[in-house]
């Protein structure tokens, strides 16, 4: 046997190994072949298939191969070798990707915001989706359902899919909702959508902590490509059924793929799911394509699930599994560290934010630790109730992946004291700027003191802020009394807070009054009726200034 035929012979075998599957090695043999030169990178995009499968196809044809700095391609005088091996192309018609290449100057366009979008964070397992698969989306959903007046919620939406849902062509009344952890990706959303015209609301929300309370059974499609891990996957999907608020009708669709080797991957995702009595309408293999997400062929799945009549009461079970890490990178990773508090830690804590009998917020304080507790998931979904109000001081543990809702955890205090612990390498505890910014935000309701870095121990930080009792103006009074109700409406809050305004002053407004002062000022769709708990940190300086509007505009 020649060498050439031991390699043949190698490649048989490689492609013998994946039985009826063996087209996937074709793929890759055949754009090898085709004369240009290309990396493995590219070879894992273009045809589905994971890096490892693509380097096994490489290191198997290595002997007939040559190179062009890291990219690769069969020799030239080979590639006649391997046409009874590869065979013929075979190509299975996609209507979806048709549907979105007809428009390329929707496709340009949604280019030009992926291209645009903040960077991706490896600690939120952000691997973006490219264009076409945006637009591929938005078509499906745009012509598989009837969305005129449609209210479609994005459970995380670090690919877009709120904007391409527009980039499209949209559809009359509809209204697409963003709930995401990233504060940079929600300004860009905003900020496009805006400028725009188009009808896309953010709202800030780590999703372990729950849905917002005004997304919550509220939309009739749901759209989420969440991290990839089997606790990531049940909790998206499970917020999005919160999100339902047409049970019989509605639709999850599920972006989701794992190597093509590696089906115990799959199979932990589905298990996952199957509590959760949904119904598998479809499953369209590949329809995502990314840029990253080599282990699993920069490609996944599109799922489309249904819910029964099973579904809500499984819903309702989920969301008490206390289970808070789901990435695969970072402080939230499935493997991090907990956010337990030694005996000394928690003392040390005690003795610096000076509290007697403080509420003890989240997990991992000490059981010697002495004050009522609450979990951080019902600190941050609703009002105290009234057997845990009236503490002096409440104390927060955000440590260690907690840390990004730290503004949120001082509007959900409604405390004259507060003490929070997180990590010291958090972007508002980094530098100056990002200490002001913090202070800024948190103004009207708090001022934040002191900022501790390496306490309670190394790598940790304590952040104590006292309640802001001396505003500075009437418009910070009308702030404070919003701040001082973050889980409920904004609107409530800011009608009573100008009310109260001019009672302090002995003067009186009605509510019709106080209601056209802020009609005159409030120019946000539907900034309303959400909560300030649940605002983007970007539309806090929106909230102020038009505030200051509507307290100029109050009648004399």
């Amino acid at each position: 046997m020649t060498d050439g035929d031991s390699v043949r012979s190698a490649v048989r075998e490689v492609r013998a190994g994946f039985g009826i599957d063996g087209r996937r090695v074709d793929r890759i043999g055949r754009l090898l072949a085709d004369g240009a030169f290309h990396t493995v990178e590219e070879v894992v995009a273009r045809t589905g298939s994971s890096r490892r499968t693509v380097e096994a196809v490489l290191r198997t044809l290595a002997p007939h191969l040559e190179a062009q700095g890291d990219a690769r391609r069969i020799a030239k005088r080979h590639v006649g070798e391997y046409g009874d091996i590869f065979g013929e192309p075979v190509e299975i018609p996609d209507p979806w990707t048709e549907r979105a290449r007809r428009d390329p100057g929707a496709i340009e366009a949604m280019d030009a915001l992926v291209r645009a979008a903040p960077p991706a964070v490896q600690a939120l397992d952000h691997v973006p989706a490219t264009a076409e698969t945006v637009l591929k989306r938005a078509r499906y959903l745009l012509d598989g359902f009837d969305l005129r007046g449609a209210h479609v919620l994005c459970v995380g939406d670090h690919d877009l899919t709120s904007l391409g849902l527009f980039v499209a062509g949209g559809a009359e009344g509809l209204r697409v909702s963003v709930a995401d952890i990233d504060e940079r990706l929600l300004a860009f959303i905003d900020a496009e959508a805006s400028r725009k015209g188009w009808d896309v609301r953010c709202h800030a929300a780590d999703l372990r902590l729950g849905l917002p309370a005004s997304l919550r059974e509220s939309c009739q499609v749901v759209f989420t490509d969440p991290p990839y891990t089997p606790e990531g996957v049940g909790l998206f999907v499970v917020r999005g059924l919160e999100g339902l608020g047409d049970q019989r009708n509605g639709r999850v669709l599920l972006a989701y793929g794992y190597g093509e080797q590696q089906p115990a991957l799959g199979l932990a995702v589905q298990k996952a799911l199957n509590p959760l009595h949904l119904v598998y309408e479809a499953m369209l293999p590949g329809f995502n394509r990314y840029v990253g997400a080599q282990a699993i062929g920069s490609a996944a799945a599109l799922y489309v699930l249904r819910p029964t009549k099973r579904t809500a009461g499984a819903v309702r079970a989920a969301a008490e599994d206390p289970r808070t890490a789901m990435y695969t990178h970072g402080a939230q990773s499935v493997e991090a560290g907990t956010g337990a508090l030694d005996d000394a830690a928690a003392a040390r804590i005690v003795e610096l934010a000076s509290a007697e009998s403080p509420l003890l917020v989240g997990d991992g304080w000490p059981a010697k630790a002495a004050g009522r507790r609450v979990s951080l998931r019902d600190f941050m979904a609703a009002p105290l109730p009234r057997n845990l109000q009236g503490h002096g001081t409440v104390l927060v543990n955000l440590y260690p992946g907690f840390g990004a809702s730290a503004v949120r955890a001082l509007l959900a205090a409604n405390a004259p004291r507060v003490g929070l612990v997180c990590r010291n390498d958090l972007p508002f505890l980094r530098d100056a700027e990002g200490q002001r910014e913090v202070r800024r935000l948190a103004g009207p309701g708090y001022r934040v003191e002191r900022m501790l870095r390496g306490v309670p121990s190394s790598g940790m930080a304590l952040v104590l802020a006292e309640r802001n009792d001396r505003p500075a103006d009437a418009a910070e009074r009308v702030l404070a009394h919003i701040h001082a109700r973050a889980h409920g409406k904004i609107g409530n809050g800011w009608r009573e807070g100008l009310i109260a305004l001019r009672k302090a002053d002995g003067r009186t407004l009605t509510k019709a009054e106080a209601r056209r002062a802020i009609a005159s000022a409030a120019d946000r769709p539907g900034l309303l009726e959400r909560s300030l708990i649940d605002l983007p940190a970007h539309l806090l300086p929106v909230l102020d200034e038009q505030v200051r509007r509507s307290v100029e505009a109050l009648p004399d």
